[in-house]
């Protein structure tokens, strides 16, 4: 027997708009973002741990094949240049099938949205990179966010959402959290080569990750929002 509590649980979960989940992730993402923004402008504890793992791995970075394969997969991971052809293709591939445009819109405005309020956050702070041997704002830089993981997150995460997601090619719920798990992965290991290689600070990838979430809740509302139906004349 279903108490009256229960029901009134499930009656509130039913209600809520379709836009509710992916609106409130995305304004958590973008807090986030915020707070790790003004984090590092302030020079706090966010910061503690950047120059320390700079000094450390500076002088450890590898050489030879070894710094190609890494590089090579740091760039395959993260890189706009190899990342924007493959999540168009795919985008392509999904609107002809579906004989839909949603999917493209859903990925330019994510991909509208790393590249604007990530250059509005690096070109507003101006970061050096480690490169520079120096941490410092407002200089020759643009290492906060990282670029790299925010297109990482954004590319391998609606990758799954427009192949196995609910309102993608083929949902399936099994193969969408399983795939979820390689999306982690790959960024995980993008953001972590971009600070073992030297390209990047410490703070700068939970930043690129914050800003890629955000991206990939703008197009997952874009993907979710009901069609739009124009009044009929009488």
């Amino acid at each position: 027997m279903v108490t009256d509590d229960a029901q009134t649980r499930v009656s509130t979960r039913r209600e809520w708009p379709w836009w509710a989940p992916s609106v409130s992730a995305g304004l958590v993402s973008a807090a986030l973002l915020g707070l790790m923004t003004w984090l590092v402008l302030e020079r706090t504890w966010f910061i503690g741990w950047d120059w320390d793992f700079h000094v450390y791995v500076d002088t450890r970075q590898p050489g030879g094949l070894t710094k190609t394969l890494l590089d090579t997969v740091a760039r395959f991971g993260g890189q706009r240049l190899y990342t924007l052809p493959i999540i168009a293709a795919v985008g392509l591939f999904v609107a002809y099938k579906q004989r839909s445009v949603r999917v493209l819109i859903a990925i330019v405005a994510g991909l509208a949205t790393v590249l604007f309020i990530g250059y509005w956050i690096k070109f507003g702070l101006g970061r050096t990179p480690p490169a520079s041997g120096q941490d410092v704002l407002h200089g020759v830089g643009q290492a906060f966010p990282s670029g790299h993981t925010a297109n990482a997150t954004l590319t391998w995460f609606l990758l799954v959402v427009v192949l196995f997601g609910a309102n993608g090619l083929k949902p399936d719920p099994v193969r969408f959290r399983r795939y979820l798990w390689v999306a982690g992965t790959l960024v995980v290991v993008t953001g972590f080569l971009m600070t073992a290689l030297d390209y990047h600070w410490v703070s700068d990838i939970p930043g690129g990750m914050a800003l890629g979430l955000l991206a990939l809740m703008i197009s997952v509302t874009v993907l979710k929002a009901p069609p739009l139906r124009l009044p009929r004349r009488e």
